[in-house]
């Protein structure tokens, strides 16, 4: 999976289109070969990586802004077309043109709206009137470079952080609330308010390789009960009427699918049980977890508190009640089947309050930008 094409035309289109101009104009100084090397090095790792923040930084560590901008000064001096004496006039309107061209771009895109300030800095600064030695040094005092090679990425993990609120992942919530805690840190300790990319980078990855296990954790234990729950109410439905029609058990078609169904069912009727019992015994011994502990588990409280739970809590009781009794060679009397058919037939099972696609779907990244402060 390669990084976000948008944001990708971000970052690179002024590198894209400097080195467009090189050719249009025909150069082919070696400085100009070394930028079109620099940018297939930074088209490819593109291509390669799938995180906008690593993307940047890497081309940020590896030095790709820099070797490219030295590369097409150069490339521009060498060009016969430009008179020596007026080199740095040229330089600093070919400089000036291609960050209004980016910064143009930029603001054509809401989603990159956070990416402006700084670009509008050296854009402001290039309009001066300075010389391009002064430029390029006034920039570099005040850290503008700086802040065009920084990662911008408060705001992308403020939406980290309302991304696992909304859909309610609390782990994820912690990791994304302590990156934004420790990148805070590091622009506050930064003369220019603009954090070291190479910093920010061993941080976030730091805190990441933190939080992994955590997070696997978290997950395994999910599916794991959540199958087990399963497992139950697929043993006490198995007994009752409709079982034959219902598509846990219903055969592929043909000849033979009533057949098909009827052992399916009895298979559901006979292994079920000693299947959970081994299940039950993993659990315990993998998460040191038993079955009653499933229904104290901050993993389950999680999502029976916000409506991802499919069961209701009358069917999680039952369910109770029915793992009571379901043990190898064991039937459900009637009055157990007789209820487990009422749920049924009533789809009381379903939880009423569940949680809504459309609650748990994230506002557009230029939206959410809107109700945050970033500047």
């Amino acid at each position: 999976m390669a990084v976000d094409p948008g944001m990708v035309d971000t970052i690179l289109g002024t590198f894209r289109g400097m080195a467009r101009e090189l050719k249009e104009a025909g150069n082919d100084s070696d400085d100009a070969r070394e930028c079109f090397s620099a940018l297939e090095t930074m088209e490819r790792l593109a291509l390669e990586m799938d995180d906008l923040g690593a993307y940047s930084t890497k081309l940020s560590v590896d030095g790709l802004f820099t070797d490219f901008s030295t590369a097409y000064g150069r490339a521009l001096a060498s060009n016969s077309s430009v008179d020596g004496d007026s080199s740095d006039d040229q330089l600093m309107a070919n400089t000036l043109k291609s960050y209004e061209d980016a910064l143009n771009d930029l603001k054509s895109k809401p989603s990159a709206a956070h990416l402006v300030p700084v670009l509008q800095e050296v854009v402001d600064k290039g309009k001066s009137g300075l010389s391009y030695p002064l430029f390029l040094k006034e920039c570099e005092e005040k850290g503008l470079f700086l802040g065009l090679d920084s990662p911008r990425v408060g705001p992308t993990i403020q939406y980290d952080i309302y991304c696992a609120r909304i859909s309610f992942r609390p782990v994820d919530r912690e990791l994304y609330e302590r990156q934004l805690e420790a990148y805070q840190d590091l622009v506050n300790r930064s003369a220019f308010g603009y954090p070291d990319p190479v910093e920010w980078e061993i941080t976030r990855q730091k805190l990441e390789w933190e939080y992994e296990p955590r997070q696997i954790l978290w997950k395994a234990i999910e599916d794991r009960w959540d199958r087990m729950l399963d497992m139950v109410q697929d043993w006490v439905d198995s007994f009752c009427s409709f079982a034959p029609h219902d598509e846990r058990w219903c055969g592929m078609g043909g000849v033979n699918s009533r057949a098909q169904t009827m052992k399916n069912i009895q298979r559901t009727q006979e292994c079920e049980p000693g299947m959970l019992q081994v299940r039950e015994e993993i659990f315990q011994e993998y998460f040191d977890l038993s079955w009653n502990d499933i229904f104290i588990h901050p993993t389950f409280l999680n999502q029976q508190e916000n409506g991802l739970l499919w069961y209701s809590d009358q069917a999680i009781d039952f369910i109770r009640e029915v793992h009571e009794i379901m043990h190898p060679g064991a039937r459900p009397d009637s009055d157990m089947i007789s209820r487990a058919e009422k749920q049924h037939n009533s789809k009381a099972y379903v939880r009423q309050d569940r949680a809504t696609a459309e609650a748990m779907t994230p506002m557009p990244f230029p939206e959410f930008l809107n109700t945050i402060e970033w500047a």
